[in-house]
């Protein structure tokens, strides 16, 4: 058995003393020993970091924010646009309705000018044909009306037709000319009208040229002047 608390020297056991002091058994507090703020930051830091799951969320918020803005910004340009041409066609529209209002009296006027010389060409058509007939009858005239170019040949053979024609007339019949025929047709056709049994008379009412003939059935008037009027007729009608 070991001797060592025999050894010790006894002492009786007391109470510490309640008044001393507490410090003189805590060391100082030292400057160096303050806590250090950037370590406090980095803390705060890294207890805030964001998640995978945040960043999922901030990432679709954000998509959804442009689509929406960049949705509105088309919407509008299209509505810009629609409304453009919208507006653009009804003042064309309002434009060519307006014109034309404007210009419907010149185009009423021109179309009526139109058919006023449609008009026009259509009587030239029928009276040119006509005027010119009766220049041509006229100048016809004036020449036959001259006796040194009227030589009575067209007279005698006028004669000798209707002479064939005697079956149309019956008993005593006259062939009437102008004095100035009278002597040449006696020269060339009396003995043939004296055979047909016809009496050569002179008529100072007809034209040189011309002659009539008297039946008992009626007259058949083959003077100049009705040769004349009948050419007339037959080329314009309604105008004689």
């Amino acid at each position: 058995m070991s001797n060592a608390p025999k050894n010790l020297a006894w002492e009786p056991w007391k109470l510490n003393d309640l008044a001393e002091p507490i410090s003189k058994n805590i060391p100082a507090y030292e400057t160096n020993d303050a806590p250090d703020v950037s370590e406090m930051v980095n803390f705060n830091e890294e207890n805030t970091i964001p998640t995978f799951e945040d960043e999922l969320v901030s990432l679709r918020e954000s998509a959804m924010q442009q689509a929406r803005e960049a949705g509105f910004a088309q919407g509008h340009q299209q509505g810009y646009d629609a409304g453009y041409q919208e507006g653009l066609a009804q003042g064309q529209q309002q434009g060519l309705q307006n014109a034309l209002q404007q210009q419907q009296p010149v185009i009423e006027q021109m179309q009526q000018m139109v058919t006023e010389f449609q008009q026009s060409l259509d009587t030239l058509d029928s009276v040119i044909p006509a005027r010119l007939m009766q220049l041509a009858l006229t100048a016809a005239k004036q020449i036959l009306g001259q006796p040194p170019v009227c030589d009575g040949n067209a007279l005698l053979s006028q004669i000798q037709q209707l002479i064939q024609q005697e079956p149309m007339f019956s008993g005593k019949t006259q062939l009437r000319v102008h004095p100035s025929d009278l002597e040449r047709v006696e020269q060339y056709l009396g003995p043939t009208l004296s055979l047909h049994g016809w009496r050569l008379l002179a008529d100072s009412q007809l034209h040189p040229g011309g002659c009539k003939v008297s039946a008992e059935e009626g007259d058949l008037d083959a003077s100049l002047a009705t040769r004349w009027h009948e050419l007339c007729r037959l080329a314009a009608p309604g105008e004689l």
